[in-house]
């Protein structure tokens, strides 16, 4: 048990100090954040759920002698806790009458992240609005001085126009930003054979037929103008990173038997935030999921292991 504590105490310290990297000048700083979760992701799907809340224990430790209790409690709420319970369901199995393991379905884990992100959204419109001016007016003072800089009064209306799109890109950056550091543990962990579940196949992943009516509605709610627009359009943004993995598990299967796969995958992923081929990937994706249901193939009720699974977490 010491062990496998002192391997997660290590990891909340590394993933500590990339926490602490936001406060560097350079650029490079920003970088070295957003894997920050990387290590926590491994000590929870290495070590299991509590190697994962002793890392963000740790990490949130250093943060406060780094930055102060703000700080930490900030990085907490973006961080620490959505991966606790990310590793926490990703860990969740049962066994069926064949002693088989049947382990979280990924589609779930995808519908958490984007009701965390969701819970977050909401938990930002009451803190702005009890404590401040609102989103609206936060946002265009966050906006402002980027604006300033433009001596163009139309290239500054134009930046200014974006500011409607601002909470919608944070939280597809932060959905994108733990989806890719907990697909690199788990696939580092695999590497090494180090994991506890095993990792799910992205063409495999369904999603439920209910998620389509809550893109629509966020979609509908998004033609809005004013705080109900921006809401809209960050609700239709979270709801649609399901269906943009779900897309790339279709690329996935689509090259699965091809020689050159892990070649035309990389040129792939470097062309992947080139647009218009973010919104193509997401559209086959939803594309995919509509196919599916029109077969009776989708999630439903079904499918693999529920909350009534175990966690599991290793011990010496």
């Amino acid at each position: 048990m010491l062990y496998y504590n002192l391997i997660a105490i290590a990891a909340g310290l590394v993933s500590g100090l990339l926490q602490a990297a936001l406060s560097l000048p350079a650029a490079g700083g920003i970088l070295l954040a957003y894997i920050a979760p990387l290590p926590l992701f491994l000590a929870g799907l290495g070590l299991g759920v509590r190697g994962a809340i002793l890392a963000v224990l740790v990490a949130g430790g250093l943060n406060v002698l780094f930055a102060g209790a703000g700080f930490a409690a900030v990085q907490a709420m973006f961080y620490g806790i959505p991966v606790v319970v990310i590793c926490r369901q990703a860990l969740l199995s049962r066994t069926d009458a064949q002693g088989h393991a049947n382990w979280y379905p990924p589609g779930h884990l995808l519908l958490w992240l984007s009701g965390m992100a969701m819970a977050g959204l909401a938990i930002g419109l009451a803190g702005l609005s009890l404590f401040g001016d609102g989103l609206m007016a936060y946002l265009q003072a966050v906006m402002a001085p980027f604006a300033e800089q433009f001596p163009d009064a139309e290239q500054r209306e134009v930046l200014l126009a974006l500011v409607d799109y601002l909470p919608a890109f944070f939280a597809v950056s932060w959905s994108l930003g733990l989806i890719f550091n907990g697909a690199l543990a788990q696939g580092l962990l695999v590497r090494f054979g180090y994991n506890v579940a095993p990792s799910p196949e992205l063409a495999d992943i369904r999603l439920p037929m209910a998620w389509i009516g809550t893109l629509l509605a966020a979609l509908l709610l998004s033609s809005l103008t004013g705080l109900l627009g921006v809401v809209g359009k960050t609700l239709a943004a979270i709801a649609i990173v399901p269906y943009f993995v779900l897309g790339l598990g279709v690329v996935h299967g689509f090259f699965r038997a091809w020689k050159g796969r892990l070649a035309i995958l990389i040129l792939f992923y470097g062309l992947l935030f080139l647009w218009p081929l973010p919104a193509f990937v997401a559209g086959l994706g939803l594309l995919n999921a509509v196919l599916r249901l029109a077969r009776g193939n989708d999630l439903g009720n079904a499918g693999g292991a529920g909350d009534r699974g175990g966690s599991a977490d290793k011990e010496e």
